[in-house]
């Protein structure tokens, strides 16, 4: 098992916070990561992220909080969340070590980080991306917009003899080169078992493309 935490959003659940921010000064990271710490009841995180892009970032800052922390023992790797490649490499070209991680958001039905080069870049530097709401929220099961996704999806799990159409999902992500990790939003053991179980699951190239089209609405140019 490995802890995982980010910091970076300064909350309205705190009184001297008026309106929710972002925040990726030295110190709050360096006081997000202790507090962390004592919550878990542990001396170590394994990874810490910074949550979201902050306009304000001073990447010389963050560098400077990520080495205290590293040095301390307090924190063994760092990562992102959210980050644009121009934001990843202006972040990497301060630190001395390999951020570990860019926790960004892939799924069928959220698409753009396919083509943007964030993928591309990961893929680039060898660094496997944290893939989160992977089921989009789980938007994949309600919305009506999405029905003929859902349509394909099962005729791909009929195909594939998987067990359901969430497990197929996770076989489309993990079918990506830049071989993301996805996050499994759920605390049952069950579906933790089956989204491992995606693992054997081998989506042809067609079926890959044929459950893109379904959510896009169209097909390759």
């Amino acid at each position: 098992m490995e802890i995982v935490t980010k910091c970076g959003i300064a909350t309205t659940a705190r009184a001297e916070n008026a309106l929710g921010h972002y925040i990726t000064d030295r110190d709050h990271i360096v006081r997000s990561a202790e507090q962390s710490l004592t919550h878990l009841a542990t001396d170590c995180l394994d990874l810490l992220l910074i949550h979201r892009p902050d306009p304000l970032m001073d990447a010389d800052e963050v560098a400077e909080a990520f080495l205290a922390l590293h040095h301390s023992g307090k924190v063994r790797h760092f990562g992102v969340s959210n980050f644009t490649p121009r934001q990843f490499s202006l972040l990497q070209s301060r630190l001395p070590f390999t951020l570990a991680t860019n926790q960004v958001e892939i799924s069928p039905v959220h698409q753009p980080l396919l083509l943007d080069g964030t993928l591309d870049q990961l893929q680039q530097l060898r660094i496997r991306p944290m893939a989160w709401s992977c089921l989009g929220g789980g938007r994949l099961f309600n919305d009506v917009s999405f029905q003929p996704l859902r349509d394909e999806l099962a005729q791909v799990a009929q195909e594939l003899n998987a067990e359901s159409i969430e497990q197929v999902v996770y076989a489309w992500i993990l079918r990506l080169p830049a071989q993301p990790l996805p996050i499994i939003g759920s605390g049952k053991i069950e579906r933790v078992r089956s989204a491992i179980a995606a693992q054997h699951l081998q989506l042809t190239r067609q079926q890959w493309f044929r459950i893109r089209k379904a959510a896009l609405g169209y097909d390759v140019p």
